[in-house]
């Protein structure tokens, strides 16, 4: 549970300076084409590459492409940007690999599996490196890139990835739930009020005497965090101070809590902070009426073992 929280929590700490770009208003409507592939999936042989990019399509509806034309790549993006790309090198298929498992197992594997099917775009592109422009500028080149036709690129795919530490694989992790938020927050109506409850100051200081929890409940910084209304922030821990998400990181952050927070310990923050159960009951409501997905179900899936009641979230 304690890495599963780990991974909810860093998911949207880098939607900032250009990690993705935003989605068309039509980027999380079905398209005829998923009913039959467009591409060749074959299913592979077991234990196969082929096997593994087709259990992608087949839980998710997704098409994994490393080895496509240039041409289908450009044509399916956003005809008014056309973005710099170096394709997969040859002889990568074992880091092509181990990209998509990564994928499955620690990326997708993080939120229930009718949540990814739902959200994650339809076509994503491994590449070796790509930029944010439409001409090559190291300083522009970017872990992903998300394209307003159910594209998503990502790269350093290849030997670049046998020198990745945790905080490499923890950007790349980001990067890719940032494509599933961003695609709900910006095609989406988020209620006002939802942001109206909080303020986003730029940094929140805490202490671990003078801010302590005087139940001795929480530690320090969950006691200022869920005082002020958060439930995630990019947090530096030592130094004593976090900077609260705002926008789409606040809303992935309430998704992610709603849908992966056991029972037992959604009903202790929600007894202690006020602030937090509004918010939480707001977007609950979201999810439901703009999402047209049941949160109460979606949270049954990924706890089973600390199940919400049907209607826990019906207002009072």
């Amino acid at each position: 549970m304690k890495t599963m929280k780990m991974a909810i929590y860093i998911m949207l700490a880098l939607f900032l300076s250009g990690m993705a770009s935003c989605g068309s208003e039509d980027s999380i409507n079905p398209i005829p084409e998923l009913g039959n592939p467009p591409f060749d999936l074959p299913r592979g042989e077991e234990g196969s590459l082929e096997e593994l990019i087709y259990s992608v399509y087949e839980k998710y509806g997704s098409f994994v492409l490393y080895d496509f034309d240039q041409t289908e790549f450009y044509t399916t993006w956003n005809g008014r940007t056309v973005y710099w790309y170096a394709p997969v090198k040859s002889g990568n298929k074992d880091h092509v690999a181990q990209m998509v498992t990564f994928m499955l197992e620690k990326v997708f594997a993080g939120y229930p599996e009718a949540f990814i099917a739902k959200f994650l775009p339809k076509k994503i592109y491994l590449v070796d490196s790509i930029c944010n422009t439409s001409s090559y500028n190291k300083s522009n080149l970017v872990n992903t890139l998300v394209t307003n036709n159910h594209g998503l690129a990502v790269s350093n795919v290849g030997v670049k990835m046998e020198a990745f530490t945790d905080s490499d694989w923890d950007a790349m992790n980001t990067g890719i739930v940032t494509a599933i938020m961003s695609n709900i927050y910006n095609t989406m109506t988020v209620p006002d009020e939802f942001f109206a409850l909080v303020t986003y100051q730029f940094i929140y200081m805490f202490d671990e005497e003078e801010d302590a929890d005087p139940e001795g409940e929480f530690d320090a910084y969950h006691y200022v965090l869920y005082t002020n209304g958060f439930v995630g922030s990019n947090a530096f821990l030592e130094y004593g101070y976090f900077m609260p998400h705002k926008d789409g990181d606040d809303l992935g952050d309430y998704l992610s809590f709603l849908m992966s927070t056991p029972k037992s310990e959604m009903d202790r923050i929600f007894a202690r902070f006020d602030i937090v159960k509004q918010r939480a009951f707001l977007i609950a409501d979201f999810m439901v009426k703009e999402m047209e997905m049941d949160p109460v179900a979606l949270q049954n899936s990924f706890c089973p073992n600390d199940p919400l009641p049907v209607g826990y979230f019906d207002k009072e």
